[in-house]
Order: structure tokens, then C-alpha cells, then sequence
């Protein structure tokens, strides 16, 4: 049952938010979230970086008034963010004058202002940097070794503000919660789905037609879409009519490394069904997309814990997700999901043909997915955060720290 904390929460994320006349654009991710824990606080104030442009993905409404959000700059680098740190800081120290406890979002772009605490903090720590620039292909030479460095520092300093007085962590899956080994604090699968959502959306297309394998996100190199495609192709072997279908688009900050990925799935689509859909916002064009899959990959390398994969099984759709990160927090393998290693098309086309041949197992599956998505709402995971920031407040005076 929902508790409201009876005390002004701040809130601060690195991630964009768009301004225009009809008010503060965000992804449905982020905004749920935001909304959620407004209305588990006396009051919420957000702290939030301005995009100049509305992403496409940035359909969800803040309920927030331009009064509870305090502009962040733009930083879409650590090192735009560290040229801004100052401008952070003072931000940050203004939530901070209007809060009794925050709730801040890690990876942050601009750490350093994140020094000098003086309000007790709940991190939401969502990704593992230094494994997510050790995958990426984006850096040669001089320049992976300054990414690896940076990535580095910035994990060294995460594990500082983590282990600071008076402070908590919420962290997006076991994996990353034993990494920093928190005084305060615990694991939690992160959602999007509220619980009226689930089953909203059923299935269109017939029993019988091809299995469908279904990937949904950035194309970039941690994502393991190369996984898929090779995986792919030996499901082929035994399933020639097997399709595959795409949701999402190539990341911005590695464009050649997508582009390079599209081409792979362009050259399997001249011998096998590939639809490439887009990018869809969160609602019924993506819920149908679900629905209506035999199963989502999730063929990572790194990763917290993704909504995705709560996302698919709401609508019965099965998965199977590699053992990486905070995925096994969120997939128990051979009861709501199945898991394999990373980097390896062999096992995840086994597991591939297991749930195309196996119509009991891929039942039990969607039984214990839907079970679980139960569980794991987005009220949930805001509920985690809340509950964390009133054991903070309870454990002492709220007094400044310098």
C-alpha cells in the first residue's frame, strides 16, 4: 500500500525535458516516474536538463508547473558536463534550499556538482558506466582510453557519494547493488507499466502464424543486436518462415556504429521477414507490438534493469535476455524468462527454438511474466524510492551537511 512522505522530496536527473507553451515534455519513462513520486510527497520539486528540441519520444506531460522544475543545462556528455558543473551546482543547491531529502538519478553528466551534500539523498543508481564504455565501439585509439579513464573516475566518484553519510541507494538490479555495497538501500526492477495497463492490449494476429522475435531499443553496440542477427540466422536453419521485427532507432551519440548495425539487418532482410518499425512511444502502438511477438531479446551486454522487459510480459509476450547486469534481478530463468550468456548466437538461438517448439513452456512463461509484471509497476518502483527517503528522514535530524 502507497504511503505519502509527509516532507518536500527533490528530484534530480541529467536526462532531457522540453519546454514549450503547453508545458514540460519528457519520455513516458522518466515522466511516470517523476509523477509517481509526486504524488507520493507533500511536495515534489524536480531538477531537470532543457533540450533546446522535443525528442519524438518525448510525449509525456509533466504535471509539474514551471514553478517545481529547476532548469539543469544541456549536457549531453560528461565533458559538456563538466564544462557546466558550476551552473549544476547552484541548481542543485537551490533544490536542496527547497527540499528536505532528494532523490537523485545516477550516471549523472555533471558528477562533481554532486559533491557537498546538505540534505539526506537517495541515489537511483541505473547503469554500470564502466561497463558500457568497455562494449562500446564508439572510441579508437587515445580516445577509448580517455572514455575508459573517465568512466573510471566517474564510477570512483558515484561509489563516494553513495557511501556518504545520511544517504541511500535504490539500484536498478542486484548486480549493480553488490557492486557498491551501500550501507543503506536495495535492488529494485525499474518500470514504466501501471497496473491498468497490463493486458490492455491482446494479441491480432492468428495461432498459427510465423514465430515472431521481437527487439525493442537503441541500436548501439552494448544492446547486442549483432548477437541477435547472428542468432537469427541459425533460428532460420530449423524456422525459415521466423520473423524478426524491430522497434527503436540508432543512437545519436554512435551513429556509425548503428548505421553499421542497420546494414547487418538490412542484409538479412534480402533472405528473411525483417520489418523495421521505428520508434514507437510508450502506449498502444507499442503494447500491440508485444502483444503480438512470441518473443522479445534483449541481447545485451550491459544493462540495469530494463522496462522493457516488464513492458513485453504485460502483454504476454515471453522473453529471454542475457545474464548481464541487473537482468537476472528481473528474469528468473526458466520460470518467467529464459537467460543466456552474452555474445553467443548459439545459445540464444537455442533458446529461440525452445520457445518456438515448446507451446507449454512458452504458456508457462507468459503466466509467470504476467505474474511478475504484477509485481513490478511503476508505483512500485517510486514506492522503493519513497520508502527509502522517509527511512532517512526517520533516522535523524534533517540538518545540513558540509
Amino acid at each position: 500500500m502507497s504511503q505519502v512522505l509527509q516532507a518536500r522530496v527533490g528530484f534530480v536527473s541529467g536526462r532531457f525535458v522540453h519546454e514549450d507553451g503547453d508545458g514540460f515534455f519528457v519520455d513516458a519513462g522518466l515522466g511516470r516516474l517523476i509523477d509517481a513520486l509526486s504524488a507520493r510527497s507533500a511536495h515534489l520539486t524536480a531538477a531537470l536538463a532543457v533540450a533546446p528540441r522535443r525528442h519524438p519520444l518525448h510525449d509525456h506531460r509533466l504535471r509539474l508547473g514551471a514553478a517545481d522544475l529547476l532548469r539543469l543545462p544541456e549536457m549531453p556528455s560528461v565533458a559538456r558536463g563538466a564544462r557546466k558543473f558550476v551552473r549544476c551546482w547552484k541548481v542543485i543547491r537551490e533544490l536542496e534550499r527547497r527540499s528536505d531529502v532528494l532523490i537523485v538519478q545516477l550516471p549523472f553528466t555533471a558528477p562533481i556538482a554532486l559533491l557537498g551534500a546538505r540534505r539526506p539523498r537517495v541515489y537511483n543508481v541505473c547503469a554500470d558506466v564502466q561497463a558500457i564504455v568497455g562494449v562500446s565501439n564508439a572510441y579508437r585509439g587515445a580516445r577509448r582510453s580517455l572514455a575508459r579513464g573517465v568512466a573510471w573516475g566517474m564510477d570512483r566518484l558515484q561509489a563516494h557519494l553513495v557511501h556518504a553519510p545520511v544517504t541511500s541507494v535504490v539500484a536498478n538490479g542486484n548486480e549493480l547493488f553488490g557492486r557498491y555495497r551501500p550501507t543503506r538501500g536495495r535492488a529494485q526492477v525499474s518500470s514504466t507499466i501501471e497496473a491498468r495497463e497490463i493486458m490492455s492490449v491482446v494479441r491480432s494476429r492468428p495461432a498459427g502464424a510465423p514465430f515472431r522475435v521481437l527487439f525493442v531499443g537503441y541500436l548501439r553496440p552494448e544492446k547486442g543486436v549483432d548477437t541477435l542477427v547472428a542468432a537469427f540466422e541459425r533460428l532460420l536453419v530449423e524456422r525459415p518462415d521466423a520473423e524478426l521485427q524491430i522497434v527503436g532507432a540508432g543512437s545519436v551519440i554512435e551513429r556509425g556504429v548503428a548505421q553499421a548495425t542497420q546494414r547487418a539487418l538490412a542484409r538479412l532482410a534480402e533472405r528473411a521477414s525483417v520489418s523495421f518499425v521505428g520508434e514507437r512511444g510508450f502506449g498502444p502502438a507499442l503494447f500491440q507490438c508485444f502483444a503480438d511477438a512470441d518473443v522479445l531479446v534483449v541481447p545485451s551486454r550491459s544493462e540495469g534493469t530494463p522496462r522493457v522487459l516488464i513492458e513485453a510480459r504485460s502483454f504476454g509476450c515471453p522473453v529471454v535476455a542475457t545474464r548481464v547486469g541487473g537482468i537476472p534481478t528481473s528474469v528468473e530463468d526458466g520460470v518467467d524468462g529464459l537467460l543466456v550468456a552474452p555474445d553467443d548466437p548459439a545459445a540464444l538461438a537455442r533458446a529461440l527454438m525452445r520457445l518456438a517448439s515448446d507451446r507449454a513452456l512458452h504458456a508457462r512463461l507468459v503466466a509467470a511474466g504476467l505474474a511478475r509484471a504484477r509485481r513490478t509497476t511503476v508505483d512500485v518502483f517510486a514506492q522503493a524510492m519513497i520508502d527509502e527517503a522517509a527511512q532517512l528522514l526517520a533516522a535523524g535530524p534533517n540538518q545540513e551537511r558540509h
